[in-house]
Formats: C-alpha cells, sequence, structure tokens
C-alpha cells in the first residue's frame, strides 16, 4: 500500500510537471519583448535549428541572427549561433557571440567553456585560458576544460 501511494504521488508530480512545461510553451518569456517579437524571434530560432540540423550551416547563421534582431539577449539563440560558427570554422565570430552569451548568462560554464574554445581558435590564447578559468570558478568538475587548459599551456611551451 505505501509503494502505490508513493507512485501515486510520484505520478501526480510528473503529471503537474509536464502540462506545466505545456502550459508555457509559446508563451513570451523575455521580459520587456513584445509578445509578437517573442513569437518571431522563436520562429527564426527554429528555423535556425532545423538549418544546422540539415548542415545548412550559412543559413542557420542568417536565421539566428534575424532571431536575435527580435531578442538580442535570447540565451539559447545565442548558443546556437556561436556553436554554428565554431562549426563553420568562424571561431572570431563565434567568440564575438560567446562574449555576448557569457554576459546575457554570467552563471553559465558552458558559456564560458565555449568563449574559451572560440578564443582558441581564434589564436586567443591568453583569452582561451582566462575564459577556462571562469568556467571552472563556476563548475571546477569539468575534466575536459581541465585537459585544454593543459594542452593550451603545454602548446604555448
Amino acid at each position: 500500500m505505501k509503494n502505490l501511494v508513493k507512485g501515486l504521488l510520484t505520478g501526480a508530480v510528473i503529471i503537474i510537471l509536464v502540462t506545466a512545461g505545456y502550459a508555457s510553451a509559446g508563451q513570451n518569456n523575455s521580459p520587456g519583448i513584445p509578445k509578437e517579437a517573442a513569437k518571431k524571434a522563436i520562429e527564426h530560432q527554429t528555423k535556425g535549428n532545423i538549418l544546422e540540423d540539415d548542415g545548412k550551416l550559412n543559413d542557420a547563421i542568417t536565421e539566428y541572427k534575424e532571431s536575435l534582431k527580435y531578442n538580442p539577449e535570447d540565451v539559447n539563440t545565442l548558443f546556437n549561433l556561436g556553436v554554428v560558427y565554431l562549426k563553420a570554422n568562424s571561431a572570431k565570430e563565434a567568440a564575438a557571440v560567446f562574449e555576448k552569451l557569457t554576459k546575457a548568462a554570467p552563471g553559465d560554464a558552458e558559456a564560458y567553456n565555449l568563449l574559451g574554445i572560440a578564443y582558441r581558435g581564434a589564436g586567443r590564447e591568453a583569452d582561451a585560458k582566462k575564459a577556462w578559468g571562469k568556467s571552472l570558478a563556476i563548475n571546477p568538475n569539468q575534466p575536459n576544460v581541465k585537459k585544454m587548459m593543459q594542452d593550451n599551456i603545454s602548446q604555448r611551451q
């Protein structure tokens, strides 16, 4: 009986969380952004995601940039745009996007990690090390970031 009650409670919590997720889908979760602009931003971001999945990186970049015209500080779009720039071997552009992302989401360890990767790709080794240091300060449990810092240091010696 105890397990049945526990199972029912767990199921109820899951249903509530899923329902809350569906209820908020499509809502304007960007303070200060008009509802119509937020909708356009999501449309362009979605198109960018599809194009990126199809390997059409330049078209994805165009859609992500269009999305950012409507919602300039959207962390998901900034993240996606930066990653696509990295995939397209445009490290300098990726670094500029990840710099914006770290300002919009200063507590995001992955944003600093990606900023470090972009800096390294752009030949900015000292900046890469600083970005990875910030990433590790936020989340010290990142063996890949530690390895990149070591590789970075050993490459300079």
